[in-house]
């Protein structure tokens, strides 16, 4: 019988996607009543010569997943569940169809708010919003989005980074974790690892996205067996105050149409745009040197 594995955090978060749209645009919306307030990660000592090494952590992390076959053996996965601000007094569905290492869609449904559409082809970024329109990610965007989506990221979270490092142990809301910093040029992500089951149930990092810097705290947690696998079927995200939470109702891992990924015509005609080169102005003719009169 396969390890009961952990979460499956690498889809699971690329719906920071959905969760910056979201509450930016309903702080704009709708007032809140109240922040939320996350109970910050509590330190603990330990002696750094009895504390794992970042790829030992991450080896059991994996194990627990099932192990490496079968995490490649499930490369597309199809989710469906709901999205929820309670501060805000929001609640929709959310679907998420994947493709490892870069095919992305996530199709937000509010009432009274509208759709958000986001999505990763391959090479182009983009999302479709009731407050801003269509849009293309950034490159440092589109690059996040993609090492998250990416299996290989998931089986080693260290590709990339500049440097990584164990920095002790820390309660994660009550769970004791070992907490591992990952640098990769100027960002930073901080994720807590439960000691007793591998499982990564926290993470924080500052996400930069076209509508600005935002520091994202995420948990995981109801963890659940599934194909195999234990998926963290519950999802938090605050940010700017605002909690924001995705429940699977279901999970799939069969292959996905690769039409579903084919960009709508207006990110395409964006794209299109971005890709044509400016025009370069017409300068003025130069005007030719007089010619002295000749002399007699």
């Amino acid at each position: 019988m396969r390890h009961p594995p952990r979460s499956f955090f690498i889809w699971i978060p690329t719906l920071s996607l959905a969760a910056t749209a979201l509450i930016a645009s309903a702080q704009t919306a709708k007032p809140a009543l109240a922040p939320t307030l996350v109970p910050a990660a509590s330190p603990v000592a330990a002696p750094t010569d009895q504390l794992p090494s970042a790829s030992d952590i991450f080896a059991k992390a994996v194990t627990a997943a099932g192990g490496a076959d079968l995490i490649h053996m499930q490369p597309s996965r199809t989710q469906v569940g709901t999205i929820e601000m309670k501060a805000q007094s929001l609640k929709g569905t959310i679907t998420t169809k994947s493709v490892s290492p870069n095919l992305l869609l996530i199709e937000t449904d509010l009432p009274g708010f509208g759709k958000i559409r986001q999505g990763i082809n391959g090479s182009v970024g983009w999302s479709i919003d009731p407050m801003r329109g269509p849009s293309l990610m950034d490159a440092e965007e589109l690059g996040r989005v993609q090492r998250e989506s990416s299996i290989e990221s998931e089986l080693n979270p260290a590709l990339g980074c500049d440097a990584v490092e164990v920095v002790g142990l820390s309660d994660f809301r009550g769970a004791p974790c070992y907490k591992v910093l990952l640098k990769r040029g100027e960002g930073r992500s901080t994720r807590f690892y439960e000691i007793a089951t591998g499982h990564l149930v926290g993470s924080v990092e500052s996400v930069k996205s076209s509508m600005g810097e935002f520091e994202v705290t995420t948990s995981f947690s109801a963890f659940t067996l599934c194909s195999g696998r234990t998926i963290a079927k519950v999802q938090e995200n605050t940010m700017m105050g605002q909690t924001q939470q995705l429940t699977m109702d279901s999970i799939e891992f069969a292959p996905i149409d690769p039409t579903v990924f084919v960009l709508p015509p207006e990110i395409q005609a964006l794209a299109k745009a971005a890709q044509t080169p400016a025009p370069v102005p017409a300068s003025a003719p130069s005007k030719s040197p007089a010619t002295p009169p000749a002399k007699k």
